[in-house]
């Protein structure tokens, strides 16, 4: 051990012997012993002069001690008292305090000297032998607060000259052994024991934490026992829980929750926190929202973590709150499972062992259990105590936009993120009544997890292309040959249609959300019941509910009359008839498409009404408007050749879901050059679009812009702000949920409860902002037409449009929010063109240019923000 300054307290008229030893033992190497000798209970007289035995006494004290150290020096004082012995030990520099014997008296000033002093203390054992070095340690570590200091004595003291056993209580496994090494620097090799199996035999010494544990262990009075320095007094904290960390692309993703609440577990104050390996601080980085991030090339397989607030100059090993592992890619096949599974699905689990059976671990898919509990209940059912957290892999923040009903799409969706970063997913275990749509890896069930007798051996390699991430989470293929044109027009987007559907010669599908009996919906009606009469096969589709007919009675004139047309079929989307459930209002199908002649398709955001297809030079607009009559700004695609073909393969998968009859698909021949994707979403079974998004986020390296005027998903809002830091430009345009001119709102139902939603659409916009993103609310000039005086107008944006570095973007009925990306079901076209997709931005630079920027800079921006960053933790559940 390396203790270099000692002090030894003496009472006269006791044999010193013992405590000499015990020094000789611990501190082998010491470089000055002071010892202290005082008589007990009365004054010493040769203090006074008064006898000649002071010189003899201190003679015979220094010669039993030189052997214990290089320097001796021994002081003879008339009481031994706390404060005097601190000020010595003090000025003395001493790291070590022995006693000669361990009294009630010692004890009694030892734990004294402490209270000043945060030294240890050396208690000599009766019957060990004074010779035989300290090859065997027995440390206490029952409580995480004494295993910190016996961590923190086995990394100063220790080496690879002895062993240590630790008992520990049986929640505490074998496996951690390794975990603590890394966290702090220890070389003394280390066993974890139950304290069961306490007996002291063979034990040289005993290091404990505490003085009143010595009244506890009569048997053990015979060993030497160190008693470890108190750790410096806590204030009142909630705990912290820490979940394993996930190795990504070189970051480890760290999630920090209070331990204990309510219901579900909330993230911490955002404040600084440290990251231990090695038995020093290897990061410090800030918390946002619970989260942060470490680089991975800390290389250490385990880290320590702890809040440095009131812990300034504290001992880092003596600091930690928690213990993490970094996990890691491996060899093996990877079952990635719900920790939320019933206690007999845990079981279960359990059982899978034996030759060829896969690496399990556990997902935290929900934050209702604190990870120490979740891995206790792992550790009872002899599975690895390890146990990740879905929205740490996932980096969506607190997650407060998504409920139970999207637990096995989240699962599955960490599951293809560490596939991605080239862990060998082979499988996940899921609950509930969804099975996930997964690519590359199985979605199974605990039974039959259990059944399985082989596994696929290998893994992916690290995804890091765009194209690759594509495939991994989309499995929407790259389809070429296409001649496409992207929109921000509404009355082009008007043209395309009723000129498609006018040109049409066999068949148009067409599915929409939603209709209105007005001067966009009647004239739709009219072409599609004329082309009805010419012979075209016409089958539409419609979202039961939003399009309001045929759930809860409800009767749409559109799509009553255009249902009677002959050649005209129509088929109703999810129509509710009883009482609902969730599911049945939020898992609405959202897509927007039409499919001419299975050769040409339109795809994008609009409905049949009003504010979709008209421009805002197409209306004369007055004060008196209502908010329904103001254009929206929405955006559509024009696909020629082979895609249209996937576009009528969705159309037909909603068709024949909805009872409609099968009908062939032939792929068309090639019209063009340009290369795109189909994403489809099917609503809680996957989050294709969703994950399209990020993949395009986390692929720019110059700029990202987005049109949508629906409260981002805190996991998009996090990807562009990954994106701010590494240099990328983001710029984001969104609307007036409730248009407004000249800064008052339009007149008409809900204008209120809607100019409210506006300002939690921006609210997400904040942070964006507050980063050095740029955040624009569209607003359109004074037209001619307009009310004299009108001023600008802000509208409301509807379209969902990405752009990514003037290279790539998508188009489709896919918000950037929580319900597109989970609930309902959606369409999505990828443009991989640098012509269109440069086309596209400079439109943008257009919508951009007459639009109104949140200055981050500006101080009335700033107490906005402020006043409604609240909002940030108000769930995204709104749908319009």
């Amino acid at each position: 051990m390396n203790y270099r300054r000692v002090m030894l307290l003496v009472e006269l008229g006791t044999d010193a012997r013992q405590g000499i030893a015990a020094i000789r033992r611990v501190a082998p190497d010491a470089e000055a012993l002071v010892v202290l000798a005082a008589s007990p209970g009365r004054k010493l007289p040769w203090l006074a002069d008064e006898t000649a035995d002071a010189p003899r006494l201190a003679a015979e004290l220094r010669a039993a001690a030189v052997s214990a150290a290089r320097n001796v020096e021994v002081k003879l004082a008339p009481e031994l008292e706390a404060d005097t012995v601190a000020a010595l030990a003090r000025e003395s520099r001493i790291d070590l305090l022995a006693l000669d014997e361990a009294t009630g008296r010692t004890l009694s000033l030892a734990a004294g000297v402490r209270k000043r002093v945060p030294l240890p203390v050396l208690c000599p054992g009766k019957d060990s032998p004074s010779k035989r070095p300290v090859k065997e340690v027995l440390c206490m570590g029952i409580g995480s607060r004494a295993r910190r200091a016996v961590a923190a004595f086995l990394r100063d003291q220790g080496g690879a000259s002895f062993h240590a056993t630790v008992l520990a209580p049986p929640s505490v496994a074998s496996g951690d052994l390794a975990a603590t090494h890394d966290v702090t620097g220890i070389e003394t090799p280390v066993t974890f024991a139950r304290a069961a199996e306490l007996t002291g035999v063979g034990t040289d010494l005993l290091v404990v934490t505490r003085l009143p544990a010595l009244a506890a262990m009569p048997v053990l009075r015979r060993l030497p026992i160190l008693v470890l320095p108190p750790l410096p007094v806590e204030g009142l904290r909630r705990a912290i829980d820490v979940p394993d960390l996930v190795e990504d692309a070189g970051i480890l993703r760290a999630r920090f929750l209070y331990a204990a609440a309510a219901r579900r577990h909330e993230p911490i104050p955002d404040q600084e926190v440290a990251f231990v390996a090695g038995g020093r601080v290897a990061a410090l980085e800030e918390t946002r929202d619970g989260d942060a991030e470490v680089p991975s090339t800390l290389g250490a397989d385990a880290l320590g973590v702890f809040r440095t607030a009131e812990k300034k100059g504290v001992d880092p090993v003596s600091a930690v709150e928690e213990q993490v592992r970094v996990i890691r890619p491996g060899s093996r096949p990877l079952v990635l499972f719900d920790a939320g599974l019933d206690e007999k699905e845990v079981s279960l689990l359990g059982k899978l062992a034996g030759p060829g059976a896969p690496e399990l671990l556990a997902v935290r898919v929900r934050p209702l259990r604190s990870c120490r509990s979740i891995r206790g209940r792992l550790q009872r059912n002899g599975l690895p105590p390890f146990v990740v957290d879905a929205s740490a892999v996932l980096d969506e923040g607190p997650a407060l936009d998504v409920g139970e009903h999207l637990d096995g799409v989240r699962l599955a969706r960490a599951a293809a993120r560490m596939r991605g970063a080239g862990f060998p997913v082979a499988a996940i275990v899921h609950k509930g009544p969804h099975s996930p749509v997964t690519v590359g890896f199985e979605a199974l069930e605990a039974n039959e997890a259990c059944a399985r007798t082989r596994w696929p051996t290998g893994g992916p390699s690290p995804v890091r292309s765009l194209a690759g991430r594509l495939d991994a989470v989309t499995g929407a293929p790259t389809i070429g040959g296409n001649l496409v044109e992207v929109e921000l027009d509404n009355s082009k987007a008007r043209h395309w249609l009723l000129n498609a559907i006018a040109q049409a010669k066999r068949r148009v599908h067409l599915q929409t959300f939603m209709g209105l009996d007005d001067d966009v919906g009647s004239p739709v009606e009219s072409a599609l019941a004329a082309a009805g009469a010419r012979g075209v096969a016409v089958r539409v589709l419609v979202d039961s509910l939003h399009g309001f007919e045929g759930s809860f009675g409800a009767r749409n004139p559109l799509f009553e009359r255009l249902k009677t047309r002959p050649g005209v079929e129509l088929k109703l989307i999810k129509p509710i008839t009883g009482a609902p459930s969730v599911e049945d209002l939020k898992q609405r199908n959202h897509r927007k498409i039409a499919v001419f002649d299975g050769t040409l398709a339109l795809i994008g955001g609009r409905n049949l009404s009003h504010e979709y297809y008209t421009g805002f030079a197409e209306v004369k607009l007055t004060s008196k408007s209502l908010w329904r009559q103001v254009p929206w700004l929405d955006a559509g695609a024009r696909v020629e050749g082979p895609a249209a073909a996937a576009l009528d393969s969705v159309f037909s998968e909603s068709w024949t879901e909805a009872g409609g009859s099968p009908f062939d698909i032939g792929v068309p021949a090639p019209a063009g050059t340009t290369p795109v994707r189909v994403v489809a979403h099917q609503g809680l079974r996957d989050a294709r679009t969703l994950d399209a998004y990020l993949a395009l986020i986390d692929s720019a390296a110059s700029h990202v812009d987005t049109v949508n005027g629906f409260p981002l998903v805190l996991e998009i809002q996090n990807a562009l702000l990954r994106a701010i830091c590494r240099g990328v430009r983001v710029r984001c345009v969104v609307g007036s949920l409730t248009p407004t001119h000249g800064g008052k709102l339009f007149r008409g139902p809900w204008s209120t409860a809607r100019a409210a939603a506006t300002e939690f659409v921006h609210s997400r916009l904040d942070a964006i902002v507050a980063a050095g993103g740029e955040g624009y609310v569209y607003a359109v000039p004074e037209q001619p037409g307009w009310e004299a005086g009108l001023g600008v107008i802000q509208p409301h944006v509807h379209a969902k449009v990405l752009s990514v570095d003037g290279r790539v973007c998508a188009v489709g009925s896919a918000n950037l929010d929580v319900t597109a990306g989970y609930w309902d079901s959606e369409a999505m076209l990828v443009v991989e063109d640098p012509a269109i997709t440069g086309t596209l931005g400079a439109r943008i630079d257009e919508i951009i240019a007459t639009s109104k920027r949140f200055d981050r800079y500006d101080a009335a921006w700033r107490h906005t923000a402020i006043a409604r960053e609240w909002m940030r933790r108000w769930p995204g559940v709104l749908t319009f």
